[in-house]
């Protein structure tokens, strides 16, 4: 099962930030799709260039897991690099890492197709580009991180400096920890770099943050879009708390998302299918506009009050009544098939 990026920048003097992505129990397969990016090509620092098959659309099945801390100000603005690394470029990415060159070489085939997938949904200008690092050791990776802190289930991290003027990420990378990310499928690493990818568009072109659920939620809507499963197989586990009288009453708080508070998958989903609601009712125009009216540079209480007021001036309606129809539509997806 692949793994979740949850991104908490809410200090406006952070100069670093650093997200993880963290590995789920399980993996749905792949599924074919027809619309999918040319043909990425790919350079070793040689200059020797190969053609890389682009993996099918992922069906992702991915069980959300906690942020990491951003670090505190002051730390370093300059990403460490990674001693001994060759690099492949693809057509939309760079990928630099310790392991062997095919398995960079597929790493950067996946990451183009992030790219293309998160083309798909956002449309503000960012530089359609990914930076991706495998070390082909934890040790390497718990370096490159610089965290003490247990990181054994992390798929990946995402850390760049934001631009102490414009709050803009400018350099942001995706690190992976090869332990955990060596134990998901295709499908598993596809749905990360998609996920993290959509991070990393949103981060270097729009300044601030967003509620944490529709952050998350909308990172998901586009790692899923193309999966071509039905939702109530990928949302299994938020609907069969539904049918036990456990699911959501409300939209999912920061709290939510902490995993010290119990199992988070189904919050995970939950703003998933919050964020779904709003792309089948309104479009993908309007969530953006919707998402973009919902960022500040601020606490999240204040995020959440700017969310208030894009549920009115964009979407004409009101977080109770969005809630109530969402809740309406959790209860029907978990009722009788």
């Amino acid at each position: 099962m692949p793994a979740r990026r949850c991104r908490m920048p809410w200090s406006a003097l952070r100069a670093r930030v650093t997200v993880a992505a963290l590995v789920g129990a399980a993996t749905l397969g792949a599924s074919g799709c027809s619309d999918g990016p040319p043909e990425p090509t790919t350079t070793t620092p040689s200059g020797r260039s190969a053609a890389t098959e682009l993996p099918a659309t992922p069906e992702p099945a991915p069980t959300p897991r906690p942020t990491l801390a951003p670090r505190t100000p002051g730390t370093d603005l300059a990403p460490a690099p990674l001693p001994g690394a060759r690099t492949v470029i693809g057509r939309f990415s760079t990928v630099s890492g310790t392991v062997d060159e095919a398995t960079l070489t597929a790493y950067a085939t996946m990451a183009d197709r992030a790219v293309a997938q998160v083309e798909r949904h956002w449309t503000r200008p960012w530089s359609r580009r990914l930076t991706v690092v495998a070390p082909a050791d934890t040790s390497a990776f718990r370096e490159l991180v610089g965290r003490p802190d247990d990181l054994s289930q992390v798929a990946a991290v995402t850390e760049g400096p934001l631009d102490p003027t414009t709050g803009l990420a400018s350099a942001d990378r995706i690190v992976l920890n090869p332990d955990a990310f060596a134990t998901l499928t295709t499908t598993g690493r596809q749905f990360v770099l998609t996920h993290e990818g959509t991070h990393v568009a949103v981060r270097s072109s729009l300044a601030g943050a967003a509620p944490l659920w529709l952050t998350e939620g909308y990172a998901d809507h586009v790692g899923y879009s193309g999966s071509g499963r039905r939702t109530t197989e990928l949302a299994a586990a938020l609907l069969a708390e539904v049918d036990a009288g456990r699911g959501p009453t409300r939209l999912p708080t920061l709290a939510d998302f902490d995993p010290a508070q119990g199992e988070i998958a189904p919050t995970y989903l939950a703003s998933w299918l919050a964020v779904d609601l709003v792309a089948r009712r309104h479009g993908a125009a309007t969530l953006q506009r919707f998402y973009e009216a919902s960022v500040v540079d601020g606490s999240p209480a204040q995020a959440e009050a700017a969310t208030d007021r894009a549920f009115a001036e964009v979407l004409g309606t009101t977080r109770a009544e969005f809630t109530r129809r969402w809740l309406s539509e959790l209860a029907l997806l978990a009722g009788p098939k």
